[in-house]
């Protein structure tokens, strides 16, 4: 018998292999003048063809699976995540606020709101039941009664177990029967020899301080993709006793679909004792938001394996970016520092910043949150520090020149169609921190936005705002975090309006007169008079800073501001703009100023 050269053992395709088959006996002296079109040999050939290509597949498949990177199902990723100690994130329910008042006989005061009491809403037409998180207690002077709450959307369920004792189970699993279940909501009790108090046990995400003693819990996904619940050895843990009672009461959510929910309705007496009097009515301090769906396959497999490398420490800027974000969905982005690349430098701290989903600035509630959960995470001798994300933006003029001759578009739409370029621009390479402008690139996807238009001119300014108490001396710091032009001219005290600068504002009232803030090319920062076509110099305001792109602003007083803010802008000296420290780089819609030009060619 010859060599097997004619096996291939690489292919899954069916026809490669029944051709390998019958060329692997066609070499067999035996089976060299066998007709294999007509013969019954053929019949198993096709059959062991089938066979090794299903075979071949389903291993292939079965190995893809085994690895997180190649994974297809969610169930693979969710294992190979439970191996790196990561969870997933499952639903989240939107989250509003509101103000309850009603009239009650008070006969049965103080009235007491049930956990888990229902309210209905609507979004876009679809309903949707929200519930009261904790227990409420209501009371009042007089017959008028009112609570504020918190409320999220979806309903309670429970699940209950029995835990066996530890003759007959090591490690027992009690799993949530809902797939859609908030695993924020979630709590464990545990009732044990039978009484009717049980002991409330908290979430713990690692085994970090943990003794025999800690009424802790894990949580993990399992198999079939639900999440299931598991306790401690007795070392790390407590380990529930023999035959006791287990409870695990969570919410079951809807994810985004709840988001932007406005009008509240109770579905409940909030008496609870039939001592209404007169009709209930319901504030919306807040409307819903925040709600967010289970976490995508995608995302788990990006997630899984930095979470791994973390180790619940934080010490590169990506194990507090993972490790935040990971804890905190709310987040929507942040950015981490040294404080030696500040101006001056701040040793030993590390800055995070950080922009959270439909909030402006960071609540303190959320400040201590973020420094209670790294407060046993960081290295020993840095403090991490968060502030609020400050925004660097970017105004564009940009002069469109397109040819008549090949498009019947107006100006309007040709405008329309480059505006809608740098918008998807700006959603795909800026608004984030630590990105970079490139403008080189912005030119190409401006001229991109039509086949007529031929060429650009763009010009970028960037700009800070800041928002003034009238009437009040108040001072500014303000850092661009990039070096501003320095080749500009020295100014007169009077000057022709149309003399550039490289730190010009907008424009407001300053003593009773339309004024403006400029440098005079020197370094210092001057009050201007807008008098006809001239600036004409009222006072020295403040510093800047070219190097380091930094403007000091001391003792302002403004009488009155145009819009909603005082926008201060720069000539940079780099056309590539890059965001650094606490700045997201941004383009604001009413900064974009386009002129097409129309040509014939």
């Amino acid at each position: 018998m010859s060599a097997n050269n004619s096996i291939d053992l690489v292919s899954l395709d069916f026809f490669t292999i029944e051709n390998s088959l019958r060329n692997y006996l066609r070499d067999n002296s035996q089976f060299q003048d066998y007709d294999y079109e007509g013969s019954n040999i053929k019949l198993l050939i096709e059959l062991l063809a089938v066979n090794a290509s299903k075979t071949g597949f389903y291993q292939n498949m079965v190995l893809n699976e085994s690895f997180l990177d190649s994974s297809v199902l969610k169930n693979s990723a969710l294992s190979r995540a439970k191996e790196l100690n990561y969870l997933p994130d499952s639903a989240k329910s939107a989250k509003a606020r509101i103000k309850v008042v009603f009239e009650g006989t008070g006969d049965n005061a103080p009235y007491i709101i049930p956990k888990g009491s229902l309210l209905t809403s609507l979004v876009k037409n679809d309903s949707f039941t929200f519930s009261i998180p904790d227990i409420i207690t209501v009371a009042s002077a007089n017959t008028t009664y009112s609570f504020e709450t918190d409320i999220f959307e979806g309903y309670y369920v429970s699940d209950t177990y029995t835990f066996l004792s530890s003759k007959e189970s090591f490690t027992q699993r009690f799993e949530l029967t809902n797939k859609n279940a908030d695993i924020n909501s979630l709590t464990v009790t545990v009732f044990e020899n039978g009484n009717e108090v049980g002991q409330i046990f908290t979430f713990a995400p690692s085994l970090l301080d943990l003794d025999g003693n800690s009424k802790v819990f894990f949580l993990q996904p399992s198999e079939n993709g639900y999440y299931e619940v598991i306790f401690g050895n007795g070392i790390h843990g407590r380990k529930p006793k023999g035959n006791s009672t287990i409870v695990l009461n969570y919410r079951i959510s809807s994810g985004s679909e709840a988001n932007g929910a406005k009008v509240f309705s109770l579905d409940f007496d909030p008496t609870g004792v039939n001592e209404l009097v007169g009709q209930v009515v319901v504030n919306t301090l807040q409307e819903s938001r925040d709600g967010i769906e289970a976490e995508t396959l995608d995302s788990i497999k990006f997630m899984a394996p930095r979470h791994f490398q973390t180790q619940e420490r934080a010490v590169t800027s990506n194990d507090y970016k993972v490790m935040l974000k990971k804890k905190f969905p709310e987040i929507n982005t942040l950015h981490t520092y040294g404080g030696e690349d500040l101006t001056p430098k701040r040793y030993g701290r590390v800055f995070v910043a950080i922009d959270i989903k439909n909030v402006t600035g960071i609540p303190d509630s959320k400040k201590a949150q973020y420094q209670a959960f790294l407060k046993n995470r960081t290295t020993f001798g840095i403090i991490p520090t968060f502030i609020e994300a400050d925004f660097l933006y970017l105004r564009i003029d940009t002069k469109v020149r397109f040819n008549l001759n090949v498009t019947d578009a107006s100006r309007e739409t040709i405008k329309t169609l480059v505006f809608d370029k740098i918008i998807a621009f700006n959603n795909k390479y800026l608004d984030d921190f630590n990105v970079i402008l490139r403008q080189s690139k912005l030119d190409s996807d401006i001229s991109d936005a039509d086949n007529s238009i031929i060429s650009s001119s763009t010009n970028i300014k960037a700009y800070k705002k800041i928002n003034p108490t009238l009437g009040k001396l108040q001072n500014w710091n303000l850092q661009f975090g990039a070096e501003f032009r320095t080749d500009i001219p020295e100014k007169q005290k009077i000057h022709d309006k149309n003399e550039i600068s490289a730190v010009t504002s907008s424009r407001f009232i300053y003593n009773t007169e339309p004024a403006i803030i400029e440098d005079d090319g020197a370094g210092i920062l001057r009050v201007m008079r807008v008098s006809g076509e001239q600036y004409k110099r009222i006072l020295d305001i403040g510093t800047v800073d070219y190097k380091n792109g930094i403007i000091n602003i001391s003792d302002l007083k403004v009488d009155q501001y145009f819009g909603n803010s005082i926008k201060f802008f720069v000539l940079m000296k780099d056309k590539d703009i890059a965001a650094s420290l606490n700045n997201i780089l941004t383009i604001e819609e009413d900064e974009i100023h386009i002129t097409p030009e129309e040509i014939r060619i």
